[in-house]
């Protein structure tokens, strides 16, 4: 017992052996818990500073658990709401299933955490730079462009740090983001379809028909882009292009000459009564026109009277400001020009006509062997490869260049808060107070306590 009175005594001391000239029984409650205070000053302080030591430590460690950072939307349809690809946009897309297993997978933690347990560290805020649409409407709605998003450390994660975390979940939603609502392309995803009922001939069209389409869409990109070079494929725009012209020019044309040179067909008699009626119910119609088109327009040409062909001049102005006569069309000019495209496309369809032509007497002439069936089949699973594998390369280009040109869509800045300092040292300040006054309430009523007791025992 006297021991325990002994460490009890280090941490307190009694008013009345300080104030000793000083009635504190008689002394108002201020008074006495001035006098509390003042006799264990000492013990207060170093308490004080024992509590301010371990809140700032405990700061510390929650702050470097968590991290704060702005995602920024900085493209047009973000102000209404929207992905690039105009369908709704939501943020909590961030939070979503896909996004997580991705983030988990860049981490290597697929096996430490589920989606839904990452999730659940993940807080998302809306800033307060967003757009009023129409303020003067009563129905008018807040669009935020700018969130801010928290993740608190999970515990199951140690080799990772919070701001590589982070940076992982960040990058896996860029991804996601890209590929859901930004250039998507199905002209470069690849897929030949179902081609078990499909004739061989057909079957090479059907190449040349994809090939032509992927090659049509890299052009589109040469002219936007004609230097980019994918850090992904190694390759150019430009030579996804010859390798697609490749394909077509060398395997799919060693295909068609060998199916055409064979004969090969399915089913003989359907397929020459099929050639037949696509040449003369449908390309024989389609040629007849072209060639009336062409007729009448060319007579119409011939017989304007040789005085109204004249050339027609009228006056203009150069971009140096000077006058000149300058030539203009006339009606026979623009006759000319469709007779021209008439007799252009006339030409194409009896190309057509020609060829099913010599197909049918190709089909209708052959005998062909098994061993000529399994070559078309290997031929056949070869250029499918082949183009499978273009395909990719460009796909993937075609994303890392729409990645990279619409790099800025989603930005990711961390939090800088310019009051972060002050907020953790008005939050030690306030809480050291607080602790303060606890201490005072203490002392007091400890003290009053033991004054009381002693009263009882001198009684």
């Amino acid at each position: 017992m006297k021991k325990e009175r002994e460490w009890f005594r280090r941490f307190f001391r009694r008013s009345e052996e300080k104030f000793t000239s000083v009635d504190l029984r008689d002394a108002n409650i201020f008074k006495k818990a001035y006098c509390a205070i003042a006799s264990n000053i000492k013990t207060i302080i170093f308490l004080m500073c024992i509590f301010i030591i371990a809140c700032t430590v405990v700061m510390y460690f929650g702050r470097r658990d968590s991290k704060s950072i702005v995602l920024s939307l900085n493209y047009e349809q973000a102000s209404k709401g929207q992905n690039p690809n105009l369908t709704r946009y939501n943020i909590y897309e961030l939070k979503s299933e896909e996004v997580m297993q991705k983030a988990l997978a860049y981490a290597g933690l697929q096996d430490v955490l589920t989606p839904s347990e990452l999730s659940e560290n993940i807080d998302i805020a809306e800033n307060n730079s967003g757009k009023v649409i129409d303020p003067l409407d009563e129905n008018t709605y807040y669009i935020s462009t700018s969130y801010t998003i928290k993740y608190r450390r999970n515990r199951e994660i140690k080799n990772i740090s919070t701001d590589d975390m982070v940076a992982l979940i960040c990058k896996a939603y860029n991804d996601v983001f890209h590929e859901e609502y930004v250039g998507t392309t199905s002209v470069l995803q690849y897929d030949l379809g179902d081609i078990d009922g499909m004739e061989y001939i057909e079957i090479a069209r059907l190449f040349n028909n994809k090939a032509d389409q992927m090659i049509r869409y890299i052009e589109q990109r040469i002219q936007e882009n004609a230097t980019y070079r994918s850090n992904l494929t190694g390759q150019s725009f430009q030579t996804i292009r010859r390798m697609l012209q490749n394909v077509e020019a060398y395997s799919i044309k060693k295909y068609y000459s060998f199916a055409l040179e064979s004969g090969l067909s399915r089913n003989r008699d359907h397929y020459i009564r099929t050639l037949n009626y696509h040449n003369e119910d449908v390309l024989g119609i389609k040629y007849q026109k072209f060639m009336i088109d062409y007729n009448i327009r060319k007579e119409t040409v011939q017989n304007y009277d040789s005085a109204m062909i004249g050339t027609v001049m009228v006056p203009s102005v150069n971009e140096r400001n000077e006058y000149y006569m300058s030539r203009t069309n006339i009606g026979t000019d623009y006759l000319t020009r469709d007779a021209d495209f008439s007799l252009q496309q006339g030409s194409l369809v009896e190309r057509d006509i020609l060829e099913n032509n010599d197909i049918i007497a190709k089909v209708s002439a052959s005998n062909v062997e098994e061993s000529e069936y399994q070559k078309a089949e290997e031929l056949i699973v070869n250029v499918d490869n082949e183009l499978k594998n273009v395909a990719n390369i460009a796909d993937t280009t075609d994303k890392d260049y729409i990645k990279h040109t619409t790099k800025d869509y989603l930005t990711f800045s961390d939090y800088e808060n310019s009051d972060g300092a002050m907020f953790v040292l008005q939050s030690v300040i306030g809480l050291s107070i607080v602790f303060f006054i606890i201490l005072c309430f203490t002392y007091y009523f400890v003290d009053g306590y033991i004054r009381r007791k002693e009263d009882k025992t001198d009684e």
